[in-house]
């Protein structure tokens, strides 16, 4: 009896559906995410930026991936199912925009190991040169607009063909040429490798169209890599695509003078508070306020031109009934209350900002006006940028008191809290490290700090992701950072679910309600 039931565990596979199959797949993944012979999705840990030396060398730091070992399990099930190595289906299983996907080189290596074909070949031919028509979308005031343009080519097509072994019948794929990759689309995408590179993108296209017809459960109903890349779509106007260095001075400066709409101007409201410098900052606050102002003006007059359906172009303090309609290409929302309200709040963080001791708790009231137009801002800008020369001029002797921050002893610390972090096995003693992080915040360099703040969410993201494979709690987490807000004894408890990389992915109302309930605890506490 007991020699059989030996036998029976030595013969345990990995799976989902049992808990034996379950462990041992926790256990080979986990071996699987420690090794660096894995593509950086399998890892435990993925390397990120972490600014540059004195030398200009890239500096990289190492941070947990919460999705790692998850990842090691699907691709141990996908490998067990298709009877291959795991460790071949990680280097060929890619992840293209979230979708998964086969390299075609492994589409064509299991057409030709499956035994049911002859090897895998391809007829070329050269349909010659010819001029091919196309629709292609591009971008005129922020709108998207599909045009028609023509695009000369030399043509060719490829077909993938086999013999079935056992019929003796020749099996081809659909016919693939150039002419189709423009119509598609796939020639035209911006770094596309079909115009650099056709032959070879025309035998991995016909192979893996071979693949999906003639044996799909070799591919278990994915798609390749370049099929997926293909089937991206662009939704990005290139005004949009430019990324903002918020510690440029010079940058920031010319975007906002390039500056063609409100929008735009909006857009860049956050990278001008994120300056160190703080004459820097005004100077950019006085040039943002002059550009916002002409814009205004420009907007205002659009309607009495054309009173026609078109009236989105309005400001939504000036024009209520068009507060139903968000700004195109923005996530803010017009603003919803009536004047009173607004009004009330502006008074309220006004009084704040006068009242604020530090920069930090005056830059931070910005984050109340998320859905306020730029007009509506202006007043609460101007006491901002007027407090923040006030605590410059007024204090220079407690901030000359501060002692500055020893590097030394700030890197020993940040290693002693990233061990804690690492060592915390669920969220409860997570949270006991928080505590610890906030006690030692005033012997940390911001650097430092941020990269705790980093590996801490990552590692909180990770324990969550673990309990809800078992977890049965619904409740939405709008729900629980409201309640944790209720609960907060300081600012910096409030602060924590705004800087949480969660609140960023809640909808616009449900961002609105975390702020409301953070107002109010914060009223609470402080009098304000």
């Amino acid at each position: 009896m007991n020699a059989q039931t030996q036998i029976s565990n030595s013969n345990q596979s990995v799976g989902l559906l049992n808990l034996e199959a379950f462990e041992l797949s926790q256990r080979i993944a986990k071996m699987l995410s420690s090794s660096t012979l894995v593509p950086e999705q399998y890892r435990a840990t993925i390397q990120k930026k972490a600014g540059k030396d004195e030398y200009g060398n890239q500096l990289w730091r190492e941070e947990p991936n919460p999705n790692g070992l998850s990842n090691c399990v699907i691709a141990l099930n996908m490998s067990n199912r298709m009877g291959a190595d795991p460790l071949m289906v990680m280097q060929n299983l890619y992840l293209v925009n979230g979708r998964p996907s086969w390299s075609s080189q492994f589409i064509m290596a299991g057409i030709n190991s499956s035994g049911r074909f002859s090897a895998l070949r391809f007829e070329l031919e050269d349909l010659g040169e010819k001029e091919v028509e196309c629709v292609e979308t591009v971008w005129e005031n922020r709108k998207p607009k599909k045009i028609s343009k023509t695009v000369k080519i030399h043509d060719f097509s490829c077909v993938a063909w086999a013999i079935e072994r056992e019929t003796g019948e020749r099996l081809e794929s659909s016919k693939i040429t150039i002419e189709m990759a423009v119509k598609e689309g796939w020639y035209t995408k911006e770094g596309s490798k079909w115009q650099t590179m056709s032959e070879q993108m025309l035998r991995y296209r016909a192979a893996s169209f071979f693949g999906r017809v003639y044996a799909p459960e070799l591919l278990m109903g994915l798609r390749s890599a370049e099929e997926e890349q293909d089937r991206i779509i662009d939704v990005t106007p290139e005004a949009e695509s430019k990324v903002i260095n918020a510690s440029d001075f010079k940058h920031i400066k010319g975007l906002i003078l390039k500056a063609k709409s409100l929008d735009s101007l909006e857009e860049l409201e956050s990278s001008i508070y994120a300056l160190s410098d703080e004459s820097e900052r005004n100077e950019l606050i006085k040039l943002w306020k002059a550009n916002a102002d002409k814009y205004k003006v420009t907007d205002v007059g659009v309607p009495a031109k054309k009173p026609e359906p078109e009236k989105e172009e309005a400001p939504p303090v000036e024009e209520p009934a068009q507060e139903k309609k968000p700004r195109a290409q923005t996530k803010k929302a017009v603003i919803q209350e009536d004047d009173e309200k607004y009004q009330t709040l502006l008074t309220d963080l006004i009084e704040r900002s006068k009242a604020a001791k530090t920069a930090n708790e005056v830059s931070a009231l910005v984050k109340y006006t998320n859905a306020w137009s730029a007009e509506q801002r202006a007043p609460l800008h101007e006491a901002i940028a007027k407090r923040l020369a006030e605590i410059k001029t007024n204090e220079p002797a407690s901030t000359q008191e501060v002692p500055a921050v020893n590097e030394i002893k700030s890197a020993q610390i940040i290693g002693g809290l990233k061990i804690q972090i690492g060592n915390a096995q669920n969220i409860t003693e997570l949270e006991a490290v928080a505590k610890t992080i906030r006690d030692n915040k005033p012997n940390l360099t911001p650097d430092h700090m941020n990269d705790v703040l980093n590996v801490y969410a990552a590692r909180k993201q990770f324990l969550e992701n673990q309990l809800s494979m078992f977890d049965t709690d619904d409740t939405p987490w709008v729900d629980k950072a409201i309640a944790e807000i209720e609960a907060a004894k300081n600012q910096d408890e409030i602060n924590n679910i705004f800087i949480d990389p969660m609140y960023e992915e809640q909808s616009d109302p449900d961002q609105q309600r975390i702020t409301n309930a953070a107002q109010k605890r914060e009223s609470e506490l402080f009098g304000n």
